[in-house]
């Protein structure tokens, strides 16, 4: 049976100290035990309530200065259980406390208010787990996931109005919305999609106030930015391309200068007409679909992978890269960058690496123009697994990759229809093809007087008409897979080494002598016969 009493224990000065029950421990001191009163040495009252062997324990009440500010259960001399916590002369928090924190279930209340401001899961002190958050007024602020403190996890925010109109729902991370949400505006759906620091950004949708999707694609500052489709309130996409701000990218007059400088590049190149004519043609066709989508009508669905046919060094290459340049200030590409590779860079020796191999050369080609060469080669025969496995990766990325990857493959006129024709799944994504022809004569000689004027050589007239009648021997209608610039360049090359060779030993050189080119430079490549044989 516990030996209890009451009475009064005293500070030195004395003050009172504490009055209620006390008993006598193993060493014989007085202990609190039981209901007491504890005070400051200024007389105020600290606690009022039970203890167990001189430690707080039971229910009882803390005070501050005379303030009660707490008032709940006691374990060891720490808040533990159910409590009230106190500020000043407001309650601050209600509910569960584990060691002297808040842990568990709780409320807390505006601070000079008796407005509720959170209920829920509480963890070490702070917002932990499932919660609601208030407004002033009391109307439902936020209901959802909580992490130290922060809304973190999935969550629901409202508007202060009578009818808690939703705002946001989807995910948080420190406070801020962020990954996967839906907007809301007067309780309509909006938009949706990835979050970044309270702002959509990344893959989304927009919708109409009907609900109808109005765009798909990339967003940016809770705006259209970056690639995407537009669509009607009935559903009719009417464009796919890029996006800037909010609005469909339109050609400016400083787009249209760098269209035109490009053009011009174009059609600065040796020969080509139709080509030219056939790209000019391209061009206008992409800017009356943005014409149309300004109307409000659809664009005309259109792929703008192409098909290069021609033997080497008709310039396949060098157009390709003005495409992807011209593509992206038309709004097809993101960037128009340019990557070309062939069957070397698109194969693997073991089955299942050359999928992980064209994902890597897709990679770095989204955005802008993947130039596949001598594209035939992919498939050697029937029996050609890895080619075939490089295909359907192809495949795969121009459908994954749609809006965002041009594809050009190139090769010989003849084997390029005999490869399209055995794939199926190519054919049906190429239906533009683009011929280039065999260079003339005249043409080769330009191309010749082009390449001495970009690295400073130069000649005379005779030696001019020396060289084309030179050219005119070349067969370049019958000559198999004539290879036309490079062929020329070759010409060049062993001009400039028949040049070196007879300036060797000439003592005194000038300036003109290293950059002419002579009639005994064209003769001595003559003798070497260079003009019979094909490169």
């Amino acid at each position: 049976m516990t030996n209890r009493q009451q009475q009064q224990l005293f500070y030195p000065d004395g003050a009172l100290k504490y009055e209620g029950q006390t008993k006598k421990n193993d060493f014989g001191h007085d202990v609190y035990d039981g209901f007491g009163k504890l005070y400051d040495e200024e007389g105020h009252l600290l606690y009022e309530g039970d203890f167990v062997e001189q430690a707080r324990q039971g229910d009882g009440k803390m005070y501050l200065k005379g303030k009660l500010r707490y008032s709940g259960q006691f374990a060891r001399n720490q808040k533990h259980g159910q409590g009230e916590f106190y500020q000043g002369d407001h309650l601050l928090y209600r509910g569960s406390f584990v060691n002297d924190q808040m842990d568990g279930y709780g409320e807390l209340f505006y601070a000079n208010d008796t407005q509720l401001y959170y209920k829920g899961e509480f963890v070490q002190g702070m917002r932990k787990g499932k919660g609601v958050m208030y407004y002033p007024s009391g109307r439902v602020m936020y209901e959802g996931e909580f992490m130290w403190q922060n809304r973190q996890g999935f969550g629901r925010l409202f508007e202060d109005d009578a009818s808690s109109t939703l705002l946001y729902e989807g995910y948080y991370f420190d406070d801020a919305r962020h990954g996967k949400g839906v907007l809301y505006e007067e309780g309509i759906k909006v938009a949706e999609g990835q979050f970044k620091d309270n702002v959509m950004t990344g893959a989304g949708v927009l919708f109409y106030p009907s609900g109808a999707v109005k765009y798909e694609g990339n967003i940016e500052g809770g705006v259209a930015h970056g690639r995407g489709d537009y669509f009607t309130e009935d559903g009719k996409m009417i464009y796919s391309g890029e996006f800037v701000n909010g609005e469909r990218m339109r050609i400016t007059p400083e787009i249209e200068a760098e269209i035109t400088k490009l053009r011009d590049e174009l059609h600065g190149l040796i020969g080509l007409a139709d080509v030219k004519q056939e790209l000019d043609q391209l061009i206008n066709f992409i800017k009356m679909q943005g014409i149309r989508v300004d109307f409000g009508l659809a664009s005309f669905p259109m792929t703008y992978h192409l098909v290069f046919t021609g033997n080497p060094g008709t310039g396949k290459t060098t157009v390709a890269r003005i495409i992807g340049q011209l593509y992206k200030h038309l709004g097809v590409l993101s960037s128009g960058h340019f990557v070309e590779t062939d069957r070397a860079g698109l194969v693997a020796g073991y089955v299942g690496q050359t999928a992980l191999k064209v994902q890597d050369v897709v990679k770095k080609a989204t955005g802008g123009v993947l130039f596949i060469d001598e594209a035939y080669a992919l498939v050697n025969d029937k029996n050609d697994a890895f080619g075939q496995e490089a295909i359907d990766s192809l495949l795969k990325a121009m459908e994954d990759l749609r809006d965002d990857l041009v594809i050009i493959v190139a090769g010989y006129e003849g084997r390029m229809e005999e490869f399209l024709q055995a794939n199926p799944g190519f054919k049906s994504r190429f239906n533009r093809f683009i011929a280039f022809p065999n260079y003339n004569h005249e043409e080769l000689y330009q191309i010749f007087a082009r390449l001495c004027k970009q690295n400073d050589y130069m000649f005379n007239d005779d030696f001019a008409v020396a060289l084309q009648q030179a050219m005119q021997t070349i067969d370049i209608a019958t000559t198999e897979n004539f290879s036309n610039g490079r062929y020329v360049r070759n010409i060049f090359e062993k001009l400039v080494t028949m040049q070196s060779n007879r300036l060797a030993d000439v003592k005194n050189i000038t300036k003109i002598d290293v950059m002419t080119l002579t009639e005994a430079d064209l003769q001595a490549a003559i003798d070497t016969k260079l003009f019979e044989k094909t490169y």
